[in-house]
């Protein structure tokens, strides 16, 4: 659990900065930054959730994230190391979900699955998030979808189907915009002849 703790800690602050700097403004963060507190608090509840006797305990931490942070992690979430929310406001995640490692979360993001029926299929299942995945702020992410590594889920996106690795997706329902490996070109409609 400290590697996991570590890791998060991290992924708060760009590695660019020089290193006396860059500690400093991990150190200031683990202190004073409510995403911050809510994803050590989801680390300690994560843990408790394991074992059927601490299980209230689990979901009394669960309680007071979201009294504190405004967010709500479920402690049967699976979340791998270098988790960081970039605000901690109106985060939902619930059980069943799985993320990878490096993941960054802006606020307002839902992460959940759906039970109920769209169109003529079922949509049972829980979202499955790859490694070093970005979802900005206001973005939902439903039902049994996987969202590739390295992908980018753009503000205000809803995904209800796969988003292939490295890929930039947005709107609702979210649609592939771009490839990251892709090089961007710049726009020469604009220009006059």
């Amino acid at each position: 659990m400290l590697r996991l703790v570590i890791a998060d800690l991290r992924s708060t602050v760009s590695p660019l900065y020089p290193a006396p700097g860059y500690w400093a403004r991990v150190i200031g963060k683990s202190l004073f930054a409510p995403a911050v507190h809510v994803v050590l608090v989801y680390r300690l509840s994560a843990a408790l959730y394991k074992f059927l006797p601490t299980r209230p305990l689990a979901f009394l931490l669960r309680a007071m994230t979201t009294v504190w942070g405004g967010t709500e992690i479920h402690p049967a979430t699976s979340i791998g190391p270098g988790l960081c929310l970039v605000h901690s406001h109106k985060v939902v995640i619930g059980p069943g979900v799985t993320i990878g490692a490096n993941a960054r979360i802006g606020h307002g993001v839902t992460i959940a699955g759906d039970t109920g029926p769209v169109g003529s299929r079922s949509r049972v299942g829980f979202p499955v998030i790859g490694d070093n995945v970005t979802i900005a702020l206001d973005s939902i992410v439903l039902g049994p979808v996987t969202v590739g590594d390295g992908a980018f889920v753009a503000a205000q996106s809803m995904v209800l189907h796969d988003v292939p690795a490295r890929s930039v997706v947005r709107g609702s329902p979210a649609k592939v915009v771009r490839m990251l490996d892709e090089p961007t070109v710049p726009d020469d409609s604009r220009t006059e002849a």
